[in-house]
């Protein structure tokens, strides 16, 4: 067990190290090697055999194996969606359909919409977020704009959807039903998607694009690529995976497949053609707005989130933190609304880091428990940690999950959070309803018994 001191240096230096590399454009794997290296010598230095160490390091690693699957494919289904023309023929179709006067509006609407269908913000920006990123370029819409209606929509459903992992992860470390969870959700769940559609009807309002581009911009692609409906192949398959609830790797396997073959059938690829592309991303003089990155940029990522599963197998093996959440939390609340507070740093200071959003999740639903259960009933810690723990994940940039979501998008994720107000508006939400709470605690406490 490490020292308060000891613990604070490991935290500091992490973080530090992570925003420096960040801020500075080096390899963010480099900055966070100084925080595990930290965290090593200092678990040595109590004690713990160094096979140890290296044993639950290589544990914490075999639990990222899904997000470096998602990361790499991710790197490979892009140049591959482009190289059968389904991102031009998407583009194209939609230039044709989507009123562009209220662009943003709707991107966030139809995400949000196909987010709580499949319950993952990976499966949602990749099969929706791609072409609609490729049709808000041609319109001349603000790339981060565009990200930031995305991935807000995309995580209506990572939080909200019942088919969602993290979802029913927060259900199980909190101890209810994810029926329970979705009702206790709901009133914050309305602030937000109130905030957020005001919020780009206002950007769609005060926007540049207007529906008199539409004729400009029509059939941008056709001349390069051999159009069909076979070309929606591999999007459907995609979503038909997560749909019936095949892991989200093979979904992606089989639409890189489908893309594959239709490439060779239809715009006749040659093998070395796309076996390159894949690896360092589809370019083109012809269509700049249409090249992409491969699985060569995402080598780097990758890295870093096995270093990541390294740190988190030390924290979890060696139960470093378990110890001070009471002290940190302290040994009562005057009110849900200093609970919330608190629960929800400590879940931020989780995501800085551990870089991942399941152990904050996790730990802040399991070990609060018991401190919540003395006060207040465990479904108000359970919407606390989806609107704090689960959600502001997305907002750290050097999180997993904020890295794979702004590899799909293709916009850093400083850049877009600004303009993704799902995810700073639900905090804010759960503040104001658990301090609506302040005057119920006594009332409450005599229910817990019953509510349980």
């Amino acid at each position: 067990m490490l020292t308060n001191r000891q613990l604070g240096v490991t935290i500091s230096i992490t973080i530090i190290g992570l925003a420096a590399a960040y801020f500075l454009h080096i390899a963010l794997a480099i900055g966070f090697s100084l925080g595990l290296l930290t965290l090593v010598a200092l678990i040595r230095r109590r004690g713990a055999a160094f096979p140890d160490i290296l044993q639950s390091m290589w544990e914490g690693i075999k639990h990222t194996k899904e997000v470096i699957w998602i990361l790499a494919l991710v790197g490979i289904v892009i140049p591959t969606w482009t190289m059968s023309g389904t991102i031009p023929y998407m583009i194209d179709k939609g230039l044709q359909i989507v009123d562009p006067s209220f662009f943003l509006t709707f991107s966030f609407i139809l995400s949000a919409c196909i987010s709580m269908l499949l319950g993952t913000s990976t499966g949602t920006l990749s099969s929706v977020g791609i072409p609609l990123i490729g049709l808000g370029v041609l319109l001349q819409i603000p790339l981060p704009m565009i990200a930031g209606a995305l991935v807000s929509g995309a995580f209506v459903g990572d939080r909200t959807s019942p088919f969602s992992s993290a979802n029913r992860l927060v259900a199980s470390s909190t101890g209810v039903s994810v029926h329970e969870l979705f009702k206790v959700l709901l009133p914050t769940t309305i602030g937000a998607l109130g905030a957020t559609l005001g919020f780009f009807l206002i950007c769609d309002l005060s926007g540049a694009w207007h529906q008199s581009v539409i004729g400009l911009l029509s059939q941008q692609f056709d001349s390069g690529f051999k159009y069909s409906l076979w070309l929606l192949l591999p999007v459907l398959v995609l979503l038909i995976s997560i749909l019936i609830r095949f892991k989200t790797r093979n979904g992606f396997l089989l639409s890189i497949a489908c893309a594959i073959v239709i490439s060779v059938t239809f715009q006749h690829v040659t093998l070395n053609e796309w076996l390159h592309d894949m690896w360092f991303g589809y370019h083109s003089s012809l269509f700049v707005t249409l090249q992409t990155k491969g699985l060569s940029n995402m080598i780097e990522l990758i890295v870093l989130i096995g270093l990541a599963g390294a740190f988190n197998g030390i924290l979890e093996e060696n139960r470093v933190l378990q110890t001070y959440m009471q002290k940190l939390l302290g040994a009562s609340s005057a009110s849900l609304l200093s609970a919330t507070v608190r629960t929800s740093l400590f879940g931020l200071g989780l995501g800085l880091v551990s870089c991942t959003q399941t152990l904050p999740i996790m730990m802040t639903g399991r070990s609060l428990l018991p401190f919540w259960e003395e006060r207040f009933p465990r479904s108000q810690l359970a919407r606390v940690v989806a609107d704090s723990s689960l959600i502001l994940a997305a907002m750290i940039p050097w999180n997993m999950l904020a890295i794979v979501c702004g590899t799909i998008v293709g916009v850093p994720v400083d850049h877009y959070v600004g303009y993704a107000p799902f995810l700073w508006t639900l905090p804010v939400c759960t503040l104001l309803w658990s301090f609506w709470w302040r005057d119920r605690g006594n009332v409450v406490g005599l229910r817990i018994k019953g509510g349980r």
